[in-house]
């Protein structure tokens, strides 16, 4: 006799195996994902340091500056993102990847300048 089609177990085994296989995309897939919002992220911090770094070396915080290098007590080394609009070195609409919020008005995007010894200049978001 002359039978076409598959048994019972060879269907719960192709079956089984094409799990498998799914299962092993959709992970590495979200791995994926994840590498890309963290290096959104990355760029998105390092938009708003950069920018901080520029507005440091101004004349309108000159005399900030001037305390900062002199690391003089209660001095104001933070660098506002409300500054940073006003002065155009960054968008109004920039926006955290992870969360979405505007970084407009925001405290949680304030940028913390500092000087080395050696006179090299850090900016660093406040996270």
């Amino acid at each position: 006799m002359n039978r076409k089609g598959f048994t019972l177990i060879e269907l719960i085994i192709t079956i089984g195996v094409m799990v498998i296989v799914g299962l092993i995309i959709v992970t590495n897939m979200t791995g994926l994902f994840s590498k890309n919002e963290d290096a959104d992220y990355e760029n998105f911090r390092k938009k708003i340091e950069n920018a901080a770094c520029i507005y440091a070396e101004r004349s309108e915080w000159k005399e900030n500056r001037n305390k900062c290098k002199s690391h003089t007590s209660g001095a104001n080394c933070v660098i506002t993102t409300t500054m940073l609009i006003k002065a155009g070195l960054i968008e109004e609409s920039l926006k955290d990847p992870n969360t979405g919020i505007f970084v407009k008005d925001n405290q949680k995007y304030d940028v913390t300048v500092s000087w080395t010894n050696e006179g090299e200049k850090k900016c660093t978001l406040k996270e």
